[in-house]
């Protein structure tokens, strides 16, 4: 850990202790690298100067815009010092909503002492492109505030914005690709994938754990996989929490559709004719999936599918954080918490309602992560990077796992404080900001 105090005798200088000159090598002048700004100054060292603390002249730190009362850690690579972390969090589309977050925004900070430098939150409308500044809050570990201020452009970003179902969807990919063309990999859960993407990249090789899919273009794409299935589901591509969901079942005076967790709600369709105009009505072209039922295992009329939270830490390596299982409210189409659902660690569901042993139920974990670990290989290697993803995963009635979904654009792990572990809620996103540190220092 670094403390940074201004030096006004000496210009674009910094003073370090002795024991940094090996780092440094015989380098006579050096580029300090704070966010995206840099300067170049010319190295000193000196016993006297504590080794938590280096002297940086007044006009680098003005260059670098660099808060000096946070700690900071240093990374030496050949030329260059990186003073950092300086994370950029996403948080919401205006600042007035970027206010309301605060309380959320507790949970990336809670453990300050581990991430240490300057955390930032912001909104879309928060960023000056053209000036490369952003107006929003940074986090003061000592008062345990978050202040308004005015920044200089973070070295690394990640979002916790919610934007796919709203008009500012398209404001939210323009800003993300900007930031994309300047951090590059240090930005990460971006580009997103939706739903169709996502079963086009796994197709190939996990075709036999994907509920058959296809693309909605027109009302007969719904008939046909009704010839197939007695049940489906219409999903939008870039939707989430379970919202604008249909289920639509074959029954023998017609089809039932049913919406989202509202089901006292659904319709009931004696002719082609009327079906067909209420789907052309309700659904665009190629903005919906329809998707095979899986046959789920359900209790007091509660389907039951799992949740996997799967996070990089620090290293970059992935940790699985959580398995919990979701009940849907009684009688939903849906398992969403958002909607109504229950939640409890996974282990205990597939104990008391899948009656499985511990080696069986062991053993069907273990094909989980198996099944996750091939799928984040076949996303990475296709170019996503990728840190902080959610997988529902179901098992029907006859055993056999399916991947229904992985949520990658910000997968809400609140699942864990409904579940009872509210530890592992918290290490999740330390993992996602300890992640987000150690590209800030790369």
């Amino acid at each position: 850990m670094i403390h940074i105090y201004p030096n006004k005798k000496h210009s674009l200088s910094i003073i370090l202790h002795s024991t940094f000159k090996k780092s440094v090598q015989n380098f006579k002048k050096i580029r300090i690298i704070y966010g995206l700004k840099e300067v170049t100054v010319t190295p000193k060292f000196s016993d006297s100067i504590p080794e938590n603390k280096c002297s940086l002249s007044s006009d680098a730190i003005n260059t670098l815009d660099i808060p000096i009362n946070l700690p900071y850690e240093i990374q030496f690579v050949e030329s260059k010092l990186i003073i950092g972390p300086f994370i950029g969090i996403l948080a919401a589309v205006s600042n007035e909503k970027l206010h309301q977050t605060l309380p959320f925004l507790s949970v990336f900070v809670h453990h300050y002492e581990k991430i240490r430098g300057t955390i930032i939150a912001f909104s879309l409308e928060g960023i000056d492109q053209e000036k490369a500044i952003i107006t929003g809050l940074i986090f003061n570990p000592i008062s345990r505030m978050w202040i308004e201020g005015t920044f200089s452009y973070p070295r690394s970003v990640f979002s916790i914005v919610e934007t796919s179902l709203t008009e500012n969807w398209s404001v939210y990919v323009k800003t993300m690709d900007h930031f994309h063309d300047l951090l590059g990999k240090r930005i990460f859960n971006y580009p997103n994938f939706d739903k169709w993407q996502m079963h086009q990249l796994l197709k190939q090789s996990l075709h036999e754990y994907l509920p058959k899919t296809v693309i909605y273009s027109e009302p007969k794409d719904v008939r046909n996989m009704l010839r197939k299935y007695s049940s489906i589901y219409i999903k939008p591509i870039n939707g989430r929490l379970g919202k604008y969901v249909l289920m639509v079942t074959r029954i023998p005076s017609g089809v039932l559709v049913r919406f989202g967790h509202d089901s006292k709600n659904a319709k009931h369709f004696k002719s082609w004719r009327n079906f067909r105009n209420f789907l052309r009505k309700l659904l665009k072209k190629d903005s919906y999936l329809i998707q095979q039922a899986i046959n789920l295992v359900t209790v007091e009329n509660q389907i039951i599918d799992f949740r996997v939270i799967v996070v990089k830490n620090n290293h970059g390596i992935w940790e699985n954080i959580g398995f919990f299982a979701r009940y849907g409210m009684k009688n939903s189409i849906v398992s969403n918490i958002t909607a109504g659902g229950q939640a409890e660690i996974g282990s205990r569901t597939l104990k008391t309602v899948f009656n499985l042993t511990k080696t069986e139920r062991k053993d069907l974990i273990h094909r989980i992560y198996q099944l996750i670990k091939t799928a984040i290989t076949v996303l990475e290697n296709h170019g996503y990077h990728l840190g902080n993803l959610g997988f529902d995963i179901g098992i029907d009635k006859n055993g056999k796992i399916w991947l229904i979904e992985i949520n990658n654009q910000n997968p809400d792990h609140f699942i864990a404080v409904k579940a009872n572990k509210k530890k592992l809620f918290y290490q999740a996103k330390l993992n996602n900001i300890l992640y987000a540190k150690a590209l800030s220092m790369s």
